[in-house]
């Protein structure tokens, strides 16, 4: 915390990567908590189960909300603008192979 200068720039990072997110999900039409924490709580509408598997293949890790009772969301740390584009990436191809649970 003393360390001024680093603490601006993860705040920074976490500010551009959220906003980064939120227009993601808005453009798949996934809807999310905004958050004021590294992180963003988001409806897959999927089994986020499987959706945490398929990802893992990819080498990304996400939190599964049945963990919280809550079966098609997930957890999603706000990481580099790289990890982001590529968790997007991966999730767009993921999302595009599996049916929307209605």
């Amino acid at each position: 915390m003393e360390d001024e200068e680093f603490t601006e720039r993860v705040l920074k990072n976490n500010e551009e990567g959220k906003s980064y997110l939120y227009e993601e999900f808005e453009r798949m039409a996934l809807p999310y908590t905004p958050s004021h924490t590294n992180f963003v709580f988001v409806d897959l509408r999927r089994d986020s189960r499987e959706i945490f598997q398929s990802l893992l293949r990819e080498g990304i890790i996400i939190r599964p909300g049945d963990l919280w009772s809550c079966p098609t969301f997930a957890r999603v740390t706000i990481g580099t603008m790289e990890e982001n584009r590529k968790f997007i990436a991966a999730l767009k191809k993921i999302l595009g192979r599996q049916k929307i649970l209605l």
